[in-house]
């Protein structure tokens, strides 16, 4: 089903934060998060006893969540990245990190609205249904409060909203991934537009009535009051019903299922991708930090200078207006599969960072004695004072965290690649299964006249898509804008790396526009790698990493060491 990440947690005892969180609590540079977002969160409820901590790991399993018994607000670090990506008690920080601050707005809306708990003995089924049905409730009564939180609000659906959770067209996964989305647009969160490849692959499975029946539901449960547990149970158990499930006799979550996708990107799980990749407006952010600050970009002092940012094109808010791209599916060949386990290994070097030295203080040995500190503990002893000083200093090897690593694979599927199109979509097999292999966050998307989501994130690419290319156009930007907006591929602290499989012909928007969208998304140190034809006319591009291949297969070695390179910017 299309989980949603981001609720209300019930641990049954207090977590230990340094047992959570692990030895990433220790960066202090996470702690002015916490105090500054614990300020924050004051202002969103206009409570004083909740308190927010940031740090890698947190939020058991989910990028954020509110734990009532304990007043807090837990925040993974990972959906923010750099913890120097901004200043977080700058009042302007928040359109530094949209879907991060919003997702601090979600767990807000639930401090202040989502005061009632499962009754004893609920079915898992009921309570599951009930947690969905609130999440849209506690958004609107958070936006009656504070209608200005709406833009974060829709910004941090696509950090809580989970496409690759729902892997069939089960008519459970629609009403739930409706549930979720489709609310929101009657809670004025989302709009209509937004959601449409929802609501029609969400018809398709449920049909009209069924999706009206269910449509009311969550609709009164936009007017339970914050406090009404038996009213929200209720309606989860007239949404089973609805569904033709008896929670009594069948108490558990359904299992997902098989897969039963149409190969057309219009499944369940390629319609919300599709939401997700629309929902975010963000504005072109200017290379190199904040404007006046001085800090310098992530180019290589060998590009060129950076352009001007009010050139710069904005994040595409649509996915054109052609066709969707068509494929055939294939068993990978044995060539293939060793050519991906050979990339994959060579993104996870490439993710690899050098060990780093941190030194530890200690009241004893082993280590180095500084005599400073230590006759410094003697006159403390000596005056009758237990001892504060360190005396004993270590030096630790440490291996520094490898930063999260996000691939975006763009297929050009124009009627130039025609010659190129087993290749093509061999590469797009081998490039994605490569980094989900290597533990990446990584996305393939079709690039003619309309940008197509042919593996969302988090799945995992089973056949190989065999792509028609026939395409009259290519909507080079449009399909940057969709990439970015699934990965956050301008974000900084992780390594990202857009790949193109493309001749570099783009007619329909020339190639200054397309110029200016590469130099608009390596502003901010994203890299660039791209795999053109051999043996046929093309175009490069400045500020990427060119490959000319025939043969993917037989170039691995090649697209390995170039991604490398491309990775260390190099």
């Amino acid at each position: 089903m299309a989980a949603e990440t981001g609720h209300v947690q019930h641990p049954a005892t207090p977590p230990d934060p340094t047992a959570t969180a692990g030895s990433a609590v220790a960066d202090p540079r996470w702690h002015r998060w916490s105090a500054a977002w614990t300020k924050q969160i004051a202002v969103l409820t206009g409570r004083t006893d909740v308190t927010v901590t940031v740090a890698p790991g947190l939020g058991h399993g989910a990028p954020a969540c509110y734990i009532p018994s304990q007043h807090r607000v837990e925040v993974d670090a990972t959906i923010i990245g750099d913890p120097e990506i901004t200043d977080p008690a700058r009042p302007g920080h928040k359109k530094d990190v949209p879907a991060p601050y919003g997702a601090l707005v979600h767990e807000a809306a639930h401090a202040m609205h989502s005061r009632w708990t499962d009754p004893p003995g609920t079915a898992p089924i009921l309570s599951h249904i009930a947690g969905m049905l609130e999440e849209s409730r506690a958004e609107l009564g958070h936006r009656r409060r504070r209608p200005r939180d709406r833009q974060w609000l829709r910004a941090c659906v696509r950090t809580i909203v989970d496409p690759s959770s729902a892997p069939t067209d089960t008519a459970f996964n629609a009403a739930y991934a409706a549930g979720l989305l489709l609310a929101r647009v009657d809670t004025g969160i989302l709009k209509p537009a937004d959601v449409r490849p929802l609501r029609a692959a969400a018809t398709r499975v449920l049909g009209k009535r069924l999706l009206r029946k269910l449509r009311t539901l969550w609709r009164e449960a936009h007017t339970v009051a914050d406090d009404d547990a038996p009213a929200m149970i209720d309606l989860a158990r007239r949404w089973c019903i609805a569904l033709g499930i008896d929670p009594d006799a069948a108490p558990q979550i359904p299992a997902p299922g098989s897969g039963t996708g149409t190969g057309t990107g219009t499944s369940i799980a390629g319609a919300i991708t599709a939401v997700l990749a629309a929902v975010v407006d963000l504005p072109p952010l200017p290379p190199g930090g904040e404007p006046g600050s001085g800090e310098p970009d992530d180019e290589d002092a060998a590009s060129p200078p950076a352009p001007d940012p009010a050139t710069l094109p904005p994040v595409p808010k649509f996915l054109g207006d052609g066709p969707q791209a068509e494929w055939t599916s294939r068993t990978p060949r044995p060539a293939e599969l060793r050519a991906a386990r050979v990339l994959a290994g060579a993104l996870r070097r490439a993710q690899a960072r050098e060990p780093i030295m941190m030194r530890h203080d200690a009241a004893l040995p082993p280590g180095r004695l500084r005599a400073r500190a230590a006759i410094a503990g003697e006159a403390q002893a000596a005056a009758g004072a237990v001892p504060t000083a360190l005396p004993w200093q270590r030096t630790i090897r440490q291996q520094a965290p490898a930063p999260e690593l996000k691939v975006a694979v763009l297929v050009d599927v124009s009627g130039s690649m025609r010659s190129f199109v087993d290749p093509l979509s061999s590469a797009a097999w081998i490039l994605g299964t490569a980094a989900h292999k290597a533990g990446a966050r990584s996305t393939t998307i079709a690039v003619g006249g309309r940008a197509t989501v042919v593996i969302a994130p988090g799945q995992r690419p089973g056949t190989v898509s065999k792509l028609k290319a026939d395409a009259q156009a290519e909507c080079f930007d449009v399909a940057v804008g969709v990439a970015h907006n699934l990965l956050d591929l301008r974000t900084a602290g992780t390594a990202r790396l857009l790949v193109v499989v493309s001749d570099g012909l783009f007619y329909r928007n020339g190639y200054d526009h397309a110029q200016r969208t590469i130099d608009w998304l390596t502003a901010t140190g994203c890299k660039v790698l791209w795999l053109a034809p051999a043996d046929q006319s093309t175009h490069t591009y400045t500020r990427v990493t060119t490959i000319e291949v025939k043969d993917p297969i037989d170039a691995i070695a090649l697209i390995g060491k170039a991604a490398t390179r491309a990775l260390a910017g190099k």
